[in-house]
Parts: C-alpha cells; structure tokens; sequence
C-alpha cells in the first residue's frame, strides 16, 4: 500500500469514527459521504478542523431537535468550511506556519510537553511517545506516517487498558444513555471509541500524526 493511501486511509477512519461517535447507528457512509471526506482531505484540510466542523454541526442539530439517527455527513460540510476559513486566517494573523516539517515540530512539542507532565499511571505511553519523537527525528520520510500511524494505534490501545474503574463507569454511563439501543459488538466497539476520546481530552494526550495539526 503506497503512502498516500495509508495517510488517506487513517483520515477517512478517524472522521467516520468521530462521525458515528456523535450521531449513532447507522455505522455506514453513503458514497457521497464518502466523497466529501474526499474532498477534504483533498483540500488538505486538517482532520482536527474537520471534526471541530462536526462538533459544531450536531451541536446545532441538538439544539434544534433533529433526529441525528438520520443525519448526514453532508450536512456538516458547511460547519467544516467555516472552521477552516478560520483556521487559515489564524494562519494568516500568526506565524503562517503549516508546512509538514513545522507540523512535526508541533507533535515534538506537544508530546515534550505532555511527558513533563505525564500521570503515573499513564506510563505505559511514554515508550511510545519516546519511539514517536525518534521517528520524527530519523528523517526516514517515506516510513515516517506508517510508523506514526502505528504508533498512534497503539498508544489507543494502552489508553483503554490504562482507563481506571471509575472512568469506565463514566463513559458506560454516557453509552446507556446515548447509544440505549445498541448491542453486543456494536455497542462494545461505540464503548471502546468513546473511552480513547475520554481519555485524551482528560488527559490532553497528544495526537502523533500531521493530520491533527
């Protein structure tokens, strides 16, 4: 699989996960849905503007009482958009930084930073992000996403085997209540996204891959 289509691949995942995290069964994407991740990652717009445009989408339709069961990923094009018309005019008002090495400058930091301060029983991450940062520095440029992708997948999993009791209780809580309807697999995988998510924004876990930056 050549580079691009692994990078393509990862994007496509995290926004339908993210997707289906917000709205709920049905877990599939219409073609067109399809397309319009596309075309986003087209117009290389970062995937952390792309879910923030999402967020912001079924923010709206709760308020207005739409029946997200039936809610489509075209509809948050538009929020999407908008997200990124900022993003580039912050760019803009900055430092205009956006290149791929300043990205991996980004990740070096956040991951810096977030080591300085790393919770006791998070330690499992730190081999992790130390093998990220060495990855970063190799300048092997062809393998750099592949194994940060990898890596990436793999500091998920050791968020869900580090997520303590009460944690787990919390996000169970959420799922009864969200996701009331949903069983067996289904439900244990919807359990399973929704804890990496919890366990990130609690702990502000830096993302490893370009995509998010």
């Amino acid at each position: 699989m050549e580079k691009e289509e692994q990078e393509g691949g990862y994007y496509y995942q995290a926004i339908a996960r993210h997707f289906f995290l917000q709205r709920g069964a049905p877990f599939l994407l219409s073609p067109r849905e399809i397309e319009i991740i596309a075309r986003w990652e087209a117009a290389s717009i970062p995937l952390s503007v792309v879910l923030e445009g999402i967020d912001r989408t079924i923010e709206k339709a709760k308020k207005r009482k739409w029946p997200l069961s039936s809610f489509s990923l075209l509809l948050c094009d538009g929020e999407v958009q908008r997200a990124y018309a900022q993003y580039r005019e912050r760019l803009v008002g900055g430092t205009g930084r956006s290149s791929a090495r300043d990205k991996y400058e980004d990740i070096l930091q956040a991951v810096n930073s977030f080591l300085q301060n790393l919770p006791s029983h998070l330690n499992n991450l730190k081999p992790i992000l130390i093998e990220a940062m060495e990855v970063i520095k190799a300048g092997e440029k062809e393998e750099r996403e592949r194994k940060l992708e990898a890596l990436e997948e793999a500091m998920e999993g050791e968020l869900i085997a580090a997520a303590r009791n009460e944690e787990r209780k919390e996000v169970k809580a959420w799922i009864e209540k969200e996701f009331s309807e949903n069983r067996g697999e289904e439900k244990d995988e919807i359990f399973k996204q929704a804890l990496i998510k919890w366990m990130r924004e609690k702990y502000r876990v830096p993302h490893l891959l370009t995509y998010y930056y």
